[in-house]
């Protein structure tokens, strides 16, 4: 299959199970003729410049190549499946012959479905193969393994407001997948680091991959930097705290020295910072008073947001989130009120 960069192109096995089912397919299988066929329509929608490539690609429900490719993958037929992909790559060809592959967006705001689909992709070639590795933790510790699924991802980037001049950080970031997203869709410099071995060299492969992928696509993306370490004892996230715009936390599971330990770190915010979290570090209920005055706490304004099912990956069900912002107002009206100020 030909992509839009120069000259760049991908081999897929077009090999499927005698037994596929389209309708009662699991949505964790890796299938190489549907990533083949999502790739053509991200390409066909997004990638091309021009509206008559899209219209032979995606919009033509008869002779298209994404209804094509649909009709010859439902009929089994191998023939009729290279034979569209074929007159794919020759209609790419010519539109790179012609300058004409690019974003048909701004780039700094790259769509969901186009960064979604890199970001799997990176995941089925890098993590997918040997998955099992990341269940090798001890259950019910600060260390256990569970992923953040890329619309909830997207959600936190709604949420938030994260734009290409933010600084994103994931502090536990895994494998990294919302460390690429986040990267892959806005545009921001985004950092992660990763305590566990196995997930932070999953982490470090996966951008090396990303950052290839991209350069497949012709996309631009903000500058990515994982790495395996400590973040309450980590320097370079010391260095990173002043400058963030936002915070990942996932601390589903992490106890209560450990997100004390965290809301130590949350007073080098700066103010407007925003921290989403699974767990609240402050109630909603949190008055500031003389005892609490310059606790972490009395600095964080907290507000809750449900999330629903296939949004992590640790439960089909759905749950909550928490957006703390770093608001000293509230601070200095108090001392100010006691003449403290």
């Amino acid at each position: 299959l030909h992509l839009p960069g120069e000259g760049a192109s991908e081999r897929f096995s077009l090999l499927m199970p005698r037994s596929y089912d389209r309708e009662a397919e699991p949505r964790d299988e890796y299938l190489p003729v549907n990533d083949l066929m999502s790739t053509i329509r991200a390409i066909g929608m997004y990638l091309v410049g021009s509206d008559e490539f899209k219209r032979q690609v995606c919009d033509d429900q008869e002779k298209g190549i994404v209804r094509r490719l649909q009709r010859a993958r439902n009929r089994r037929n191998g023939d009729d499946f290279v034979q569209a992909v074929g007159d794919f790559n020759g209609l790419l060809d010519g539109e790179r012959a012609a300058g004409r592959t690019g974003a048909r967006f701004d780039e700094n705001s790259i769509p969901s479905e186009v960064a979604i689909h890199v970001i799997e992709q990176v995941y089925n070639r890098v993590v997918a193969p040997t998955v099992g590795l990341l269940r090798q933790y001890k259950a019910f510790s600060n260390n256990v393994y569970g992923e953040i699924l890329p619309t909830l991802v997207n959600e936190f980037i709604s949420r938030t407001g994260i734009t290409h001049r933010s600084t994103f950080v994931d502090l536990g970031c895994g494998i990294g997948n919302v460390v690429l997203q986040v990267a892959a869709q806005t545009g921001c410099d985004a950092s992660g680091i990763e305590i566990m071995k196995v997930p932070a060299r999953f982490a470090k492969r996966q951008a090396r991959e990303f950052e290839h992928r991209m350069r497949l696509y012709k996309l631009r993306h903000g500058a990515v930097q994982v790495w395996r370490g400590d973040f309450c004892e980590s320097a370079s996230v010391q260095a990173l705290l002043p400058r963030a715009d936002v915070l990942l936390v996932n601390n589903y599971a992490f106890d209560s020295t450990l997100n004390q330990n965290l809301l130590q770190l949350f007073l080098d915010l700066r103010e407007g910072a925003q921290i989403i979290s699974l767990k609240p570090f402050v109630t909603p209920d949190h008055k500031i008073s003389a005892r609490n005055i310059y606790s972490p706490e009395s600095i964080l304004k907290v507000r809750r947001y449900p999330y629903w099912s296939q949004c992590v990956s640790w439960t089909d069900s759905g749950g909550e989130y928490f957006v703390q912002t770093v608001d000293r107002s509230r601070v200095k009206e108090f001392l100010a009120s006691r003449g403290m100020a």
